[in-house]
């Protein structure tokens, strides 16, 4: 009905026709609520009901070589934390797409030089390590793999550690100077737009990771002008 509630309104609504059950089964049917979409967060300790709107939660889907090196990576170092996203996974958003693609390796500070090397070994051309822009665009070439450092308190997919989740590949994309290098940054607007309204968009969990990146104000704006 557009009305924005707390969570404590929501426990006091699900206490008057449930009210024999413990005070942790109203928080977790609310979680549940959530999770099915009946419920959509609005922003911190704000919830609002659904639409009915059939909104999906997102999942990359990956070229060979990035699947190839997910596998190879993970059983290499099973206990390191990276993510891998590439540039044509914003395709999906873009006006301009993407023809020539680029994959980028964030993995856990301190590590990243040791899976750089590591792909040497493996033979994979084109491995650059923490490049700086001036680099990138003199050494680039189409399916380059860039390892680069993974911020911690990023957010991460808890059933698939290594995927990106949206959240992260948007402020990704504003952020990182590398990443905002390879599509036309005057389209990040639509970018959100359209992402918000195609998929389930935890907005305080990508401005908690706009904050850790010092650009929540940024991010922020562009999130006032979704639904």
């Amino acid at each position: 009905d557009g009305k924005k509630y707390t969570h404590k309104e929501l426990v006091e609504m699900l206490r008057k026709h449930k009210g024999f059950l413990s005070e942790s089964s109203y928080h977790w049917a609310i979680s549940t609520l959530i999770s099915n979409h009946l419920l959509l967060r609005r922003g911190y300790n704000s919830y609002s009901l659904s639409k009915g709107e059939a909104l999906t939660v997102y999942k990359p889907f990956y070229t060979d070589l990035a699947k190839e090196l997910i596998e190879l990576i993970g059983e290499q170092y099973p206990y390191v934390i990276f993510t891998v996203f590439e540039t044509v996974l914003m395709n999906e958003f873009l006006n301009h797409l993407i023809a020539r693609n680029t994959i980028f390796l964030q993995v856990e500070k301190d590590c990243g030089i040791f899976v750089f090397r590591y792909l040497q070994e493996k033979g994979y051309q084109n491995v650059l390590y923490k490049p700086s822009e001036r680099d990138l665009d003199l050494y680039w070439e189409a399916d380059s793999i860039i390892v680069t450092d993974f911020i911690s308190e990023a957010p991460l997919n808890r059933e698939s550690p290594h995927e990106v989740l949206i959240e992260k590949m948007l402020v990704d994309m504003y952020v990182d100077k590398l990443i905002s290098r390879r599509y036309n940054r005057s389209e990040y607007r639509d970018v959100i737009e359209q992402v918000d309204k195609k998929y389930c968009l935890d907005k305080p969990k990508m401005l908690r990771y706009a904050r850790r990146r010092n650009r929540h104000k940024d991010i922020e704006r562009f999130l006032k002008n979704t639904n």
